[in-house]
Parts: structure tokens; C-alpha cells; sequence
């Protein structure tokens, strides 16, 4: 590949945390993305360091689907070479897809100096959600392309908020036996309807976790993931869900909820806890019969440009 160059990374991050479904998220530091793109012509190629699948089928990646789109909708006539190093695990919970898809809208528009919009990019990176889920939602997506905790609006719309300095992300995994679609079927197990008494709790609660971002209280903000509209039906996918919960605050955690469509437990605690916190969770699952592994995080900062 000859020309211009662009090296981009993008974070993984934790969608709905609890109250917020398919409106909060917030991006983690860490694992990233890192997307090299080179101009090259005349068709899009791309290779894939990661996951065997991935390795295997680069055409149905979320990646080639969004250089396709931008490429036609920009009329841009030269192809583009990419190459992924595919750092964001899959399919556990934590934006992977999201991850993908930003580094490939941020780093088509630097290449070709489009000087798109964030409500533009997020909606070329809306392109890679519905290719890899069917459906095109943005919390994942503008959780790492803007960092910290973000709210989802109408239209592609986003407010960020920065997330408390002493605040600590335990992120722990079980390995439990999935469906191949599992986001999918994560939404299958949603309820068509929500009693008006359930629905007014989720909105104060929503209202409690934003203030909590506000005004930097780990607590406050730990309080409202506890109370969600999707996490107890998808607990089913979780074994022991509830007493690893238990686990975590016992030993520090301000709340716990399931990171995006999981399996992956999400933790916010104060960084000087974290790591109790997490080898309490581990330790749990593992006293259930369940193997578990997991980090700890703190929030990041979003999409960026590495090297040009």
C-alpha cells in the first residue's frame, strides 16, 4: 500500500449501565481498536489480527462496511487499504463492534480530510452497528468516539460528561456458553411493556446516576445501576449474577450491572478498591463453579489519532 497514512485507536466501552438502556455508556481506557488505514486503489482491502472468525471473513467485517458507505456517499474514487489489530474482545459486552467501526469513521475522514461532524461520524459508525447487530444504536459507539459517560439523544445527538477522577471500572467475564447472535438475543429477552410504577423508578434512577456524573459521586452513581429495566431479564445469562453483585459491594463497589447485552459484569467502585473489588467478584464465580476473568479500568478518553 503507497500514500497517505493514518493510525487510529478507539477504546472498548459499557453501554446502558443499568438505568440508562441504550441511552448511557461510558468509554473505558482501555482495550482499544487500533485501525492503520492507507490510501490505495482502486478497491478496499482489509486484514485482520484478532479473533480466528474475524481473520477469516474481513469482507463481513463491521469495518469494510463502513469504508463502503463512507466511501460511495463521499464519492471518493480511491480504495483504501486496512489493516485491524482487533484489541476490544468480542462479543462480551464491552462495544467491540462500536470500537471497530469509530476507528474506521474517524480514520477515513483524516485520511481523506473529509472534516466530518460528530453527529456525522456517529452516524457512518451507526453503519458498522447494524451490520454486525442488525439494529443501529449509538450509545457503544459515541461512548468511544467522544470518551467519559455519554447520553444518547434523538438523531444521532450526544451530551458527554466527564466521569469522577477517583473513579474505577472492574470488569469481570464469565465464561458461559453464548448464541452465536448474542446481542440479538440479548434484545429477544427485553419486555414488550414496563408497568408505570417500574418505568417511574428507572427515570429517577436515571436522573440520580446523571447527577452523580455532575457532581463527581461515585455512590450516587452506583446506587441508580442498581436498578435497570433489562438487566434482571438478562441475568439468566449471567449464572450467579446476584451473589457476585452481593460480593462486589461487600467489598467496596458503589453498583454493579450487566456491561452492555454481557455476559461481562460491569463495577464502579474508588480506584484505592478496585482491587478487592475485582478479585471478590472473581472469587465468587469461581465458588459457584464458574471461571471468570477480568481488569480493571479507568474511564477513557475516547477515539484518536496516533500517528499520521
Amino acid at each position: 500500500m503507497k500514500g497517505k497514512r493514518v493510525v487510529v485507536e478507539a477504546p472498548a466501552s459499557s453501554a446502558n449501565l443499568g438505568c440508562g438502556f441504550d441511552t448511557f455508556a461510558i468509554a473505558l481506557a482501555g482495550p482499544k481498536d487500533r485501525l492503520t488505514l492507507e490510501k490505495a486503489g482502486p478497491h478496499i482491502s482489509l486484514e485482520v489480527e484478532g479473533p480466528k472468525d474475524l481473520r477469516e471473513e474481513p469482507a463481513t467485517n463491521v469495518v469494510s462496511a463502513v469504508a463502503m458507505v463512507m466511501l460511495s456517499e463521499r464519492r471518493i474514487t480511491s480504495g483504501v487499504g486496512m489493516r485491524l489489530v482487533k484489541g476490544v474482545p468480542v462479543g462480551i459486552g464491552l462495544g467491540s463492534s462500536a470500537a471497530s467501526s469509530v476507528a474506521t469513521a474517524a480514520g477515513i475522514d483524516r485520511l481523506f480530510g473529509l472534516g466530518l461532524s460528530q453527529k456525522e461520524l456517529l452516524g457512518y459508525a451507526g453503519v458498522g452497528e447494524r451490520s454486525a447487530s442488525g439494529t443501529a444504536h449509538y450509545d457503544n459507539v459515541s461512548a468511544s468516539l467522544m470518551g467519559g459517560f455519554v447520553i444518547v439523544g434523538g438523531d444521532h445527538g450526544c451530551v458527554r460528561m466527564e466521569a469522577p477522577r477517583s473513579m474505577a471500572l472492574c470488569l469481570v467475564t464469565p465464561q458461559v456458553k453464548l448464541p452465536k447472535e448474542k446481542t440479538k438475543f440479548a434484545r429477544s429477552l427485553l419486555p414488550k411493556e414496563v408497568g408505570l410504577e417500574r418505568a417511574v423508578a428507572v427515570a429517577r434512577a436515571a436522573g440520580t446516576l446523571v447527577h452523580g456524573f455532575a457532581v463527581g459521586s461515585i455512590e450516587e452513581i452506583g446506587d441508580a445501576m442498581g436498578v435497570s429495566l433489562v438487566d434482571d431479564r438478562r441475568a439468566a445469562m449471567v449464572p450467579a449474577f446476584q451473589q457476585v453483585r452481593e460480593a462486589a459491594v461487600s467489598h467496596g463497589a458503589a453498583g454493579v450491572c450487566i456491561s452492555g447485552a454481557g455476559p461481562t459484569l460491569l463495577a464502579v467502585c474508588e480506584r484505592r478498591v478496585s482491587g478487592r473489588v475485582l478479585r471478590a467478584m472473581v472469587k465468587e464465580f469461581r465458588g459457584r463453579g464458574v471461571k471468570s476473568s477480568g481488569f480493571v479500568s479507568r474511564p477513557g478518553s475516547g477515539c484518536s489519532v496516533v500517528e499520521k
